[in-house]
């Protein structure tokens, strides 16, 4: 094992800025496959690494390679290759890719000791991507060149290099199905998959490794108030009213917060609210709506949408309580105005409009759909915001006028995975102990977490309680299929036991981004070979 190869081949990608969700990402692409290219054992068996095309406007593509040994149990290491963007780096930003000359200028500017502390120590390398995860790539590449030059060995490596995991994730979600097209073309049994995204630590010499992840689902509310001038403002209905009451009562709300095997996952907040005025006049706003992200680990999303779904409920019978006080005040007299409640999923309206519209609703849906797809690669609009598009445009379709609650939910969803709830042997149960056990080596110690709370791939290994997940998403999200979709079928088939096994770093997304190298170029490659070899039985 070339270990000083590690960093070289960190350095060059580092070099290579690789954007998430734009066309520079081709570019790390070609690099990570003519090297892989130049391994003897991948000259002697073309067959056995390629390029999976994720048909996006980019060309992107999902770079595997594939040792193969004796039998059938497979280890699938797993990395993505695109970066966020560097605009947070200022006027830095021309070096953020280049990290021998970043620790240069940044020796000039007033940090925290800490930071100065690692800037000052040759040990830690600063840059976009040099932590998240391009490390990871780097330790994973010359592992799978290792095992290539390995004769007569037990078992398989499958190396897997995405796009697009800081965005939709387009890469892992396509890869679905390559993973199980490898596994029958090349008589695999995948045994564990071993991602390696950086780990953060409270203690110098203790670590983290997680065997599960966090999802991620990301529910949008669309309020359809009644449009009226502020001069008579009892004879409308201003959404945001509702809105606002919604928005207070899901804000960090604990009853979205899952607890599990010890991990605590943070509630839901909102990224997105507003109303949909596009000009200033003096009416109250006709529609409003907003997003929020919930990070389930055992919820799923049947479950979130009900619970979403009773407190718009009360919002809504609030609202009007509100307004029928205050009518009573202005109006002198005890009449009621003629509002009530209704709160609907997108799936619901959705029937109705198919019903009532036919072939015109179905047509005129199909080209806002595609005009939306055309605003979306163009940069003019983002895909969660699309989403209110759509529902307004369903509604047009509907029979009723009055004010409306509309649930649905927005791209990109994430299940959460832990492999508590797969059937794992006793090699996999077993890895804290096999990292330990090598980790000692070197003077550290790992802790095992049982959710990575990042976000990650990780999330596309396994899916628990399709029958309350699948229908869910699928017809609650009005971009599905045309513009956003999830091989569900193809996923129910691979409950592929996790570990996350990567480098130390600090400040993801950050200018001060960095990843421990004695990490890189020596203790993680070790851990993750010590886990293959022992999983495998070499």
């Amino acid at each position: 094992m070339d270990y000083k190869k590690i960093e070289e081949i960190l350095l060059d990608i580092v070099n290579i800025k690789s954007d998430t969700g734009t066309k520079l990402e081709k570019d790390i692409e070609k690099y990570i496959y003519k090297y892989i290219s130049t391994f003897e054992y991948f000259k002697n068996n073309k067959n056995h690494y390629g390029k999976l095309d994720v048909n996006d406007e980019f060309q992107r593509k999902v770079i595997w390679a594939l040792v193969k040994g004796n039998g059938e149990e497979t280890i699938v290491l797993l990395h993505h290759h695109d970066v966020v963007d560097s605009l947070d780096y200022g006027k830095f930003k021309k070096y953020a890719y280049s990290p021998k000359e970043l620790k240069k200028q940044y020796n000039a500017l007033e940090f925290s000791q800490e930071i100065k502390e690692d800037l000052n120590s040759s040990k830690w390398y600063f840059g976009r991507g040099t932590a998240d995860m391009k490390a990871g790539a780097a330790i994973q590449l010359e592992i799978l060149k290792h095992y290539s030059e390995k004769i007569n060995f037990n078992g398989n490596v499958l190396l897997l290099s995405v796009p697009d995991e800081e965005n939709l994730s387009i890469g892992m979600r396509k890869s679905i199905g390559l993973l199980n097209k490898l596994k029958d073309k090349f008589n695999l049994k995948y045994e564990l998959l071993i991602n390696s995204e950086p780990h953060t630590r409270k203690e110098k010499e203790i670590g983290t490794i997680y065997d599960g992840s966090v999802g991620k689902i990301m529910p949008i509310v669309y309020v359809k108030g009644f449009k009226s001038h502020i001069g008579e403002i009892f004879s409308g209905f201003n959404p945001l009213l509702i809105l606002s009451k919604i928005a207070i009562n899901i804000e960090t709300n604990m009853n979205f917060s899952d607890t599990d095997l010890g991990e605590v996952s943070p509630p839901p907040t909102w990224i997105y609210l507003r109303d949909f005025k596009e000009n200033y006049d003096v009416s109250v706003p006709e529609a409003a709506g907003g997003y929020f992200s919930i990070l389930p680990l055992k919820q799923t999303p049947k479950e979130i949408l009900n619970k979403i779904k009773h407190i718009c409920e009360i919002a809504f019978k609030e609202s009007i309580e509100n307004l029928n006080n205050n009518y009573k005040i202005y109006s002198k007299d005890n009449k009621m105005l003629s509002w009530t409640p209704k709160v609907k999923f997108f799936n619901e309206i959705y029937k109705e409009a198919k019903v009532n519209g036919k072939e015109e609703f179905e047509k005129e849906y199909k080209e806002l759909i595609k005009k939306i797809k055309e605003d979306i690669n163009e940069g003019k609009i983002n895909i969660p915001n699309s989403n209110f598009i759509l529902i307004k445009k369903v509604l047009e379709y509907t029979k009723s006028n009055d004010p409306i609650v509309v649930i649905g939910i927005s791209p990109p969803y994430y299940p959460p995975v832990s492999n508590e709830n797969l059937d794992v042997n006793k090699k996999i149960s077993n890895i804290k102990e096999i990292v330990n056990k090598k980790a000692k080596e070197f003077g550290e110690s790992y802790d095992l977490k049982r959710y990575f709370m990042g976000i990650s791939d990780l999330s596309y290994t396994s899916l628990i309680k399709g029958e309350e997940v699948v229908t869910y998403i699928e017809e609650n999200t009005p971009i599905w299929n045309d513009i956003y979709e999830i091989d569900f079928e193809n996923l129910k088939q691979l409950r592929i036991p996790v570990i996350n096994i990567g480098p130390w770093g600090k400040d993801l997304h950050k200018m001060t981004e960095r990843v421990y190298m004695t990490d890189v170029v020596n203790n993680t490659p070790k851990l993750i070979m010590e886990v293959v070899d022992k999983v495998l039985s070499f």
